[in-house]
């Protein structure tokens, strides 16, 4: 990779800090070839990076350059230092995983390096994408800079499930057999899915072109609202009685395309030459067949929600009108991802409610179009966020201008 194509990237990646609401300092390094690295320099607030700031490092460099030497898979590195990654790394050697997305990245335990060395890093980051340091923050090491934008994210959310739980009654984890399942299922199923470079486009009629389009873009506006990260969470749209469209597995939702969004009979979960749907398209199936007022349906996985999802909690959104729209948000009994379980248990919970909280994996809503649907979503984001003692004044239009 030239330099050129390295600061496009490492561009891109900054991209994927928000500040919503949040503030997230640190550093992020991309791989340019054998000898040297592209980096951001020094801690600084992740959003606020410009290019003119990026630095070419030499490979013999700095703790980046230490692990992309012993780790010939890693072409992305960030640091990333918030005051939930610094609590929660204190006291334990190991952090036991609540969310499911964790899970996939790290197996049944989130490890914390004794220190900032690169030795106790590398060894905090064996057979994971993640690892927090004691009392410094965590560490995200991938094979893309998505990848890793989307798992310190994620870290960082479990470190605020771990911390604001305790209002909960404290987090609960995954069963280690079953975490350790979904992080072999990552690598030897998971992100091998939709791995062709294009799929054939095929002609389309109006209405289902804007459908598919209106998933194309309501997918990258949950990463940009800080719903979800990198290719997690799923939508779909009832195309008619007969059909639905759904996003692909695994795909980023920054790469889909319009051709990409799989069409799924609702009633034989047949879809032919396509891209694979989402692993979860047997619980939007059921909720078309069974819901009759579901046009739409998102699975988020916000940083709110998600304590809620590690407490196996939901909560009463108050009274008024969007108590009265929504209903309680209620938890589901637990079930493994993608199966029939989980399907019918998500679509009877939502049969008393248009929004619902799986636990260990975050928020399901549903409702007659996309635009209410993901209204809704952010709306519960914002009432959790509220109960459980978060910022919940996002930024100005002008104090984010400020930052760019």
């Amino acid at each position: 990779m030239d330099i050129e194509k390295a600061a496009e990237r490492l561009t891109k990646a900054v991209k994927g800090f928000h500040d919503r609401f949040k503030i997230m300092y640190g550093q992020i390094c991309i791989r340019i070839d054998k000898k040297t690295y592209l980096s951001t320099g020094g801690s600084k607030i992740l959003a606020g990076i410009l290019p003119e700031e990026y630095v070419v490092c030499d490979m013999r460099a700095g703790w980046p350059g230490e692990i992309f030497r012993n780790r010939p898979d890693v072409n992305a590195v960030i640091y990333g230092i918030s005051a939930d990654t610094v609590s929660v790394s204190q006291d334990s050697d190991i952090i036991p995983v609540t969310l499911e997305d964790l899970a996939r990245l790290t197996g049944s335990g989130l490890r914390v390096a004794a220190d900032a060395s690169p030795a106790s890093i590398l060894a905090a980051l064996k057979n994971s994408d993640v690892c927090l340091i004691r009392g410094a923050g965590a560490i995200a090491a991938c094979s893309n800079a998505r990848k890793a934008v989307a798992a310190i994210q994620i870290a960082e959310k479990a470190c605020e499930a771990e911390v604001h739980g305790k209002m909960l009654g404290g987090t609960v984890p995954i069963p280690s057999e079953a975490a350790e399942r979904y992080r072999t299922n990552f690598f030897s199923d998971y992100t091998k899915r939709n791995e062709e470079a294009h799929v054939d486009f095929i002609g389309f009629d109006e209405d289902e072109f804007t459908a598919r389009a209106k998933l194309v873009d309501f997918g990258t506006a949950l990463v940009n609202h800080d719903l979800s990260y990198g290719s997690w969470g799923n939508l779909s749209v009832r195309l008619n009685d007969e059909e639905m469209l759904i996003t692909p597995s695994s795909m980023d939702y920054f790469d889909i395309k319009v051709e990409d969004i799989v069409k799924v009979n609702i009633n034989t979960l047949e879809y032919g030459s396509q891209r694979m749907p989402s692993s979860e398209v047997r619980m939007h199936a059921m909720a078309y067949r069974e819901l009759p007022d579901c046009g739409a349906m998102m699975q988020t996985r916000s940083n709110a929600i998600s304590v809620f999802a590690a407490c196996e909690a939901g909560f009463r959104l108050g009274e008024g009108e969007l108590q009265d729209l929504i209903g309680n948000v209620r938890v589901t009994r637990y079930a493994p991802p993608g199966t029939a379980e989980l399907a019918e248990a998500v679509v009877s919970t939502l049969k008393k409610t248009h929004a619902c909280i799986i636990p260990h994996h975050g928020g399901v809503f549903f409702g007659p179009s996309p635009e209410v649907v993901f209204a809704i979503a952010e709306a519960v984001e914002f009432k959790a966020r509220n109960l459980l003692n978060f910022d919940t004044s996002p930024q100005t239009e002008d104090e984010e201008n400020e930052q760019k």
